[in-house]
Protein backbone atom coordinates (compact mmCIF):
# COMPACT_ATOMS: atom_id res chain seq x y z
CA UNK A 1 0.00 0.00 0.00
CA UNK A 2 3.08 2.53 0.83
CA UNK A 3 4.53 1.63 -2.36
CA UNK A 4 1.35 2.46 -4.04
CA UNK A 5 1.27 5.82 -2.52
CA UNK A 6 4.53 6.46 -2.47
CA UNK A 7 4.42 6.38 -6.33
CA UNK A 8 1.35 8.01 -6.26
CA UNK A 9 3.27 11.26 -4.85
CA UNK A 10 6.28 10.40 -7.22
CA UNK A 11 5.87 12.65 -10.72
CA UNK A 12 6.96 9.42 -12.88
CA UNK A 13 3.69 8.12 -12.14
CA UNK A 14 0.36 8.28 -12.53
CA UNK A 15 -1.40 11.00 -10.15
CA UNK A 16 -4.34 8.03 -8.24
CA UNK A 17 -4.35 5.06 -6.75
CA UNK A 18 -6.27 3.32 -9.62
CA UNK A 19 -3.90 4.74 -12.38
CA UNK A 20 -0.91 3.68 -10.30
CA UNK A 21 -2.04 0.37 -9.43
CA UNK A 22 -3.30 0.24 -13.18
CA UNK A 23 -0.75 0.98 -14.75
CA UNK A 24 0.20 -1.22 -17.85
CA UNK A 25 -2.43 -3.66 -17.35
CA UNK A 26 -3.60 -3.40 -21.05
CA UNK A 27 -0.49 -4.84 -22.07
CA UNK A 28 2.62 -7.04 -20.85
CA UNK A 29 4.56 -5.43 -18.02
CA UNK A 30 2.00 -4.98 -15.55
CA UNK A 31 3.17 -3.04 -12.44
CA UNK A 32 1.53 -5.47 -9.96
CA UNK A 33 0.52 -8.82 -11.08
CA UNK A 34 -3.25 -9.35 -9.67
CA UNK A 35 -4.26 -6.12 -12.48
CA UNK A 36 -3.54 -8.77 -15.12
CA UNK A 37 -3.11 -12.19 -14.18
CA UNK A 38 -7.12 -13.06 -13.86
CA UNK A 39 -6.86 -12.47 -9.83
CA UNK A 40 -9.69 -9.85 -9.96
CA UNK A 41 -11.85 -12.23 -11.90
CA UNK A 42 -11.80 -14.65 -9.09
CA UNK A 43 -13.87 -14.28 -5.74
CA UNK A 44 -11.66 -13.11 -3.28
CA UNK A 45 -11.24 -15.25 0.17
CA UNK A 46 -12.99 -12.76 2.75
CA UNK A 47 -10.53 -13.31 5.23
CA UNK A 48 -7.70 -11.69 2.80
CA UNK A 49 -9.98 -9.04 1.23
CA UNK A 50 -10.97 -7.58 4.76
CA UNK A 51 -7.40 -7.74 5.81
CA UNK A 52 -6.34 -5.60 2.55
CA UNK A 53 -9.42 -3.36 2.87
CA UNK A 54 -8.00 -2.17 6.55
CA UNK A 55 -4.62 -1.80 5.12
CA UNK A 56 -5.56 0.46 2.64
CA UNK A 57 -8.09 2.31 4.52
CA UNK A 58 -4.75 3.09 7.19
CA UNK A 59 -2.57 3.56 4.47
CA UNK A 60 -5.12 6.41 2.98
CA UNK A 61 -5.66 7.95 6.67
CA UNK A 62 -2.07 8.57 6.54
CA UNK A 63 -0.49 5.64 8.81
CA UNK A 64 3.50 4.97 7.42
CA UNK A 65 5.12 1.26 7.38
CA UNK A 66 8.77 3.11 7.74
CA UNK A 67 10.79 0.59 6.43
CA UNK A 68 9.42 0.76 3.19
CA UNK A 69 10.44 4.47 3.44
CA UNK A 70 10.23 6.13 0.15
CA UNK A 71 10.26 3.19 -2.00
CA UNK A 72 8.32 3.06 -5.42
CA UNK A 73 9.52 -0.82 -6.11
CA UNK A 74 9.18 -3.95 -4.76
CA UNK A 75 9.68 -7.48 -5.69
CA UNK A 76 9.73 -10.93 -4.06
CA UNK A 77 12.65 -12.59 -3.11
CA UNK A 78 11.96 -15.48 -5.08
CA UNK A 79 12.73 -13.46 -8.13
CA UNK A 80 15.54 -10.53 -9.49
CA UNK A 81 13.86 -8.37 -11.80
CA UNK A 82 16.80 -6.21 -14.28
CA UNK A 83 15.95 -2.96 -13.16
CA UNK A 84 16.09 -3.66 -9.55
CA UNK A 85 20.42 -3.01 -9.86
CA UNK A 86 19.26 0.30 -11.19
CA UNK A 87 17.21 1.09 -7.88
CA UNK A 88 18.30 2.38 -4.30
CA UNK A 89 17.71 -0.75 -2.28
CA UNK A 90 16.10 -0.01 0.95
CA UNK A 91 15.70 -2.99 2.82
CA UNK A 92 13.66 -6.49 2.93
CA UNK A 93 10.83 -7.29 4.80
CA UNK A 94 9.36 -10.69 4.94
CA UNK A 95 9.73 -11.99 1.28
CA UNK A 96 9.61 -8.35 -0.44
CA UNK A 97 12.53 -6.20 -1.24
CA UNK A 98 12.09 -2.77 -1.49
CA UNK A 99 13.92 0.02 -3.62
CA UNK A 100 13.74 3.88 -4.40
CA UNK A 101 14.60 5.57 -7.31
CA UNK A 102 18.63 6.45 -6.91
CA UNK A 103 19.93 10.29 -6.69
CA UNK A 104 17.35 12.92 -5.80
CA UNK A 105 14.56 11.12 -7.82
CA UNK A 106 14.71 9.37 -4.37
CA UNK A 107 14.53 11.80 -1.54
CA UNK A 108 11.65 13.40 -0.46
CA UNK A 109 12.08 16.68 -1.90
CA UNK A 110 10.64 14.37 -5.13
CA UNK A 111 7.62 13.12 -3.72
CA UNK A 112 5.95 16.57 -4.42
CA UNK A 113 2.86 15.30 -6.18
Amino acid sequence: AQVVLNRVAHPAFPKTVCGVVFQGSERPGCQFSFACDGAMARRPVQQFWDRARRVAADALAGNVFAPVGLATHYHTSAVHPLWSDKLAFIGTIGAHRFYRWAGSAGQPAAFNA
